[in-house]
């Protein structure tokens, strides 16, 4: 912890609080989520030791870039870069998007979805609170406390985790579920930027179910050809159906040009150089507190709470 200056309280929920933070030496402005261990099982703590573990081996351009994390005896501690916004907040002050920004947007998390994937992880918890907005409008997917790790021989899960509102059909049935669950997420949030509202909306958690499972998507009459045909591929209630890897990567809508390759290429290695950067600086500043440790820690300065206790609250 005193490899850091704790600044702005930015943000406060259930989980804890999130500061924006600024490494010493560097200067590298951070943000710090700490996550209160008090009233929380076991098996809280070992999903957050979870999500760790997962942000930990991630390298991609549009998922956020976990720069540290450590363990005191009252709190879990993540670092990560520091982002703008929160596609929630641009969302809820232009209430919708244009369609090419949806596309970019689209492009981006597709690409993202695809790592995770890949490397046979599944978010479980996609919406807009979990994307954040980074540098140059750089979309970053964050918040893996309901991620998870699929092994080879396990493709299927039956455990519930997630938002109702972007919950898959097999989901709110309490079905087995696997990778697509993700997909269809996805298809809601973009339906939402460029709609208004998620295609199912409605204050009754039981109608909200009947309508995720039993009510055909309407889609608006002003959206293109492409458009409509991607999220007809991933709003299908038939997960074996639904849009899916390879064939999603070449989807008219969110195929890459050679502009936007070589764009990302380079953001891919800005991250990788940021990731590189922080495990330099953590091997030249090794200490107990800076270095995430299950054993927990007794300096006085590993409580966050008294460091920022002159930060504004900002509800999030």
């Amino acid at each position: 912890m005193e490899n850091y200056h704790v600044v702005d309280l930015i943000g406060e929920g259930s989980f804890g609080k999130v500061y924006k933070g600024r490494r010493k030496c560097t200067g590298q402005i951070t943000a710090m989520k700490f996550i209160m261990k008090h009233g929380k099982s076991e098996k809280d703590i070992k999903n957050l030791r979870q999500e760790i573990e997962i942000l930990r081996q991630l390298r991609h351009e549009n998922i956020i870039q976990m720069l540290d994390a450590f363990e005191t005896k009252t709190d879990f501690c993540v670092v990560t870069e520091f982002a703008q916004g929160e596609l929630f907040e641009i969302l809820e002050d232009d209430q919708s998007l244009p369609e090419d920004v949806v596309q970019g947007i689209a492009k981006q998390l597709v690409r993202a979805l695809h790592y995770l994937h890949s490397n046979r992880i599944i978010h479980r918890d996609m919406k807009p609170q979990n994307i954040l907005i980074g540098s140059g409008g750089t979309v970053k997917l964050c918040d893996f406390g309901f991620a998870r790790a699929m092994s080879c021989n396990t493709m299927v899960l039956t455990s519930i985790k997630g938002t109702p509102l972007y919950m898959a059909p097999e989901l709110v049935q309490e079905q087995p579920y696997n990778h697509t669950v993700d997909l269809w997420s996805l298809g809601v949030i973009l339906y939402e930027l460029y709609v208004g509202q998620p295609p199912f909306y409605t204050n009754s958690i039981y109608s909200l179910i009947s309508h995720i499972v039993k009510d055909p998507v309407k889609f608006p009459t002003n959206i293109s050809a492409d458009f409509k045909s991607f999220l007809k591929g991933l709003l299908n209630k038939k997960p074996a159906d639904r849009l899916g890897w390879p064939e999603l990567l070449e989807h008219p809508f969110v195929r890459e040009t050679k502009e936007e390759q070589g764009v990302r290429e380079r953001a891919l290695a800005d991250a990788l150089e940021m990731a590189d950067s922080s495990r330099s600086w953590r091997v030249r500043n090794a200490c107990d507190s800076s270095s995430f440790s299950r054993h927990g820690c007794d300096h006085q300065h590993c409580d966050p709470h008294q460091l920022a206790s002159t930060a504004t609250t900002t509800e999030v």
